[in-house]
């Protein structure tokens, strides 16, 4: 979502492990934490620090980490920075390198419940951010959104929600202090609960912002899924966006897929989503309108796409549009249910290299697949290089016709040899491993990272995803 600059803060949202019940505004349960990881994308070794911030503004050290190129690090909040348990707050990462990061928010000492979304690059920070999907209440999800003051200075802030029903509410924080982050949730603004109540967000500050939004169970005692995915700024906001996954009834969780797509201009526009199906054949072409700074939906049983269908999707617009995947498992696996979120891509920060910190093969139980989608005009040729810890480098490529706007899937590659061709390296060298990926085409692409639990055995952790970074 996000393209990299040369030298990087990155803004992320921190929790510590806190064995108490969850405060008003904060996640359900208890136990809940997170991790954040590192990439160098840069040509030579990053010297990468952390430095956490309370919700009042006060700093908190954390472990400093030397990363090789391409290589990356992990920051668990617990371990290696100096907060107390149910610490609550946000960060800034900085490299003399260019690096990208994910952060992955669970509570897997009580529960299943992870989510992952993309760190904020400092130079993407504004005063005015959207979020293209509300839920307050509706079937018993709700969002609760984390806005950071991305400033030297205090930050006011306005919150506005915008519903589906035209239901408007908005509700003002005043000084926040600098890198410091505010908990928005829809009750702050009086925004009524229930089915039905689904809607979108904008905060305008009145210096820079970052955020991220978390949509989790409502009123539940232990959280058992999680969805996660950063905030858009203005320069994430285009007339065509990508969307590189979306199903209906797919595989054995029966995995289907909601598009939210938000109109941010201040006048009704009609929104045109394309389908195109990984395995070929005719695009499907759906239409709606959507009010301004509202948004719409493109629920896939609703929309009359078949079960097991699969593929990715471009959205377009006459105005500035900005869009959202939610994805549930409509069948639970190892009793567990699935639920992620991915934001799309604009296409004016399509490129053709991406980078993905955090892929795992068979590591830990875990493995990721990427969804990669061309965003170029002619047919892509697509290769993936993996990375080890120790700097062993596996590289793939795909049968090299991927048609404009269809998708690749690079999944559980070592038992895959049959659909890949190895460009070098050695498959065996993957198995077990967490890894970092640079993917790179003949034609601009985007990528997502979709880890899951149940493929690879190992606990029953939700499913978790996030965008890949172009650059």
């Amino acid at each position: 979502m996000k393209k990299i600059v040369p030298i990087i803060a990155l803004l992320v949202l921190l929790l510590a492990v806190g064995l108490v019940a969850a405060q008003q505004n904060n996640l359900p349960g208890s136990g809940w934490t997170s991790g954040q990881q590192v990439q160098n994308v840069g040509t030579g070794d990053a010297k990468v620090t952390m430095t956490a911030y309370d919700t009042g503004g006060t700093s908190r050290t954390c472990k400093e980490f030397t990363i090789a190129p391409g290589a990356s690090a992990t920051w668990l909040t617990d371990r290696d920075c100096t907060v107390a348990a149910g610490f609550q707050g946000s960060a800034v990462v900085s490299s003399d390198q260019p690096i990208v990061a994910v952060v992955n928010v669970n509570n897997g000492q009580t529960g299943n419940a992870s989510g992952q979304y993309q760190g904020t690059d400092g130079a993407d920070v504004s005063k005015t951010i959207v979020f293209p999907l509300v839920k307050h209440g509706h079937i018993s999800r709700t969002t609760t959104f984390y806005v950071q003051n991305a400033s030297t200075s205090n930050n006011n802030l306005t919150a506005t929600f915008v519903m589906r029903d035209g239901t408007q509410k908005s509700k003002t924080y005043n000084n926040v202090p600098p890198n410091a982050m505010v908990v928005i949730a829809p009750a702050d603004a009086g925004v009524p609960s229930g089915d039905g109540q689904v809607g979108a967000l904008t905060v305008v500050g009145s210096q820079p912002l970052a955020g991220a939004a978390l949509e989790h169970e409502t009123n539940v005692p232990v959280g058992n899924n999680l969805q996660a995915v950063s905030a858009f700024t203005p320069g994430d906001y285009d007339s065509t966006v990508f969307c590189p996954l979306y199903r209906n009834a797919f595989a054995g969780p029966r995995t289907t897929s909601g598009l939210q797509v938000q109109n941010v201009d201040n006048q009704s526009r009609k929104i045109t989503a394309t389908f195109v199906p990984r395995s070929g054949g005719s695009p499907v072409v759906k239409e709606k309108t959507a009010a301004a700074n509202s948004a719409v939906t493109f629920y896939a049983p609703t929309e009359g796409f078949p079960e097991g269908w699969i593929g990715s999707v471009e959205v377009t617009s006459p105005g500035n549009i900005v869009a959202v995947v939610n994805e549930s498992g409509l069948q639970s696996v190892s009793g567990q249910e699935t639920k992620t979120t991915y934001a799309c891509f604009a296409e004016g920060g399509v490129s053709d290299t991406v980078n993905v910190p955090l892929a795992k093969e068979f590591f830990l139980g875990k493995t990721t697949g990427i969804q990669i989608q061309n965003a170029g005009n002619g047919n892509a040729t697509i290769n993936v290089k993996y990375t080890t810890k120790d700097g062993k480098v596996v590289t793939i490529q795909n049968a090299t016709a991927v048609g404009p706007g269809g998708s690749f899937t690079a999944n559980q590659v070592t038992n895959n040899p049959s659909t890949i061709s190895v460009v070098s390296g050695n498959l065996n060298d993957l198995f077990g491993q967490n890894l970092g990926v640079v993917i790179t085409s003949n034609q601009p692409i985007v990528a997502m990272a979709n880890e899951v639990s149940y493929l690879g055995g190992g606990d029953a952790q939700d499913n978790k995803n996030y965008e890949g970074f172009n650059r």
